[in-house]
């Protein structure tokens, strides 16, 4: 019979549970309603409204505006108070360019590092872009297109590459939930060009693999430009 009385308690060792600190948590909320598309591109965030909202003082509000303004998500400047991004075509050139540039990398390198693990991770990915896809779940869609792409770059086992995807991720997000850009809902982009990259991986197919992510960020691009307003695209 088990007797409590006899458990080592010093062979038990637990780490204490640490809420997060209230900043990394209104930063988080901030963030997800901006990528949720809640915020919307040029929208106003006043410092007392949302901290208002959140329950907090202004200080945490403010500090999170500081860090989403280096993220490129909220702009902010003297003569107005901090806003939503928008976005226009030299950003997505300038993100779009950068991307394709870790992205190649990631994909070489992932070609000689991914485990099955990865591999199984990223077919669970495309189960859940397919449930998204079926419910017309825009938003979701493109927060796991942005999850897809983290597996190749953690597969590549490259710390550095990866912390320069993490970077740019919110940026690429923000693109594709502040664009109503409905061709990429399609199940030939969404679901078939996502199971061609693991397909290419799985297969250890180097070549087909570069060959198949350079024509998926160019479609990308190219989706994100003709979503753009004609006075944008310039």
């Amino acid at each position: 019979m088990f007797n409590a009385g006899m458990v080592n308690e010093s062979a038990v060792r637990f780490e204490k549970v640490r809420p997060e600190p209230l900043h990394v948590q209104v930063l988080s909320q901030i963030r997800g309603m901006i990528l949720s598309g809640k915020a919307a591109p040029g929208q106003t965030l006043a410092e007392t409204e949302l901290a208002a909202q959140l329950g907090v003082s202004r200080g945490p509000i403010r500090d999170a505006l500081k860090v989403l303004e280096r993220e490129r998500l909220v702009v902010s400047n003297p003569r107005r108070r901090a806003h939503v991004a928008t976005l226009n075509a030299k950003d997505a050139e300038e993100i779009y360019s950068l991307r394709r540039s870790l992205e190649l990398l990631a994909s070489q390198r992932a070609i000689e590092n991914a485990t099955q693990a990865d591999l199984d991770e990223m077919e669970d990915v495309l189960g859940r872009m397919q449930r998204a896809l079926d419910e017309n779940d825009f938003i979701a869609m493109s927060h796991l297109d942005a999850a897809f792409h983290d597996v190749i770059y953690r597969a590549s086992d490259h710390n550095r590459l990866y912390q320069l995807w993490q970077e740019i991720r919110a940026q690429v997000t923000f693109f594709l939930v502040s664009r109503e850009a409905s061709p990429i809902t399609s199940q030939s982009i969404m679901i078939d060009e996502h199971r061609a990259l693991l397909e290419a991986l799985a297969d250890r197919d180097a070549d087909r693999l570069l060959a198949l992510t350079e024509e998926h960020l160019l479609g990308a691009y190219d989706r994100i430009l003709q979503a753009l307003p004609e006075e944008e695209r310039d």
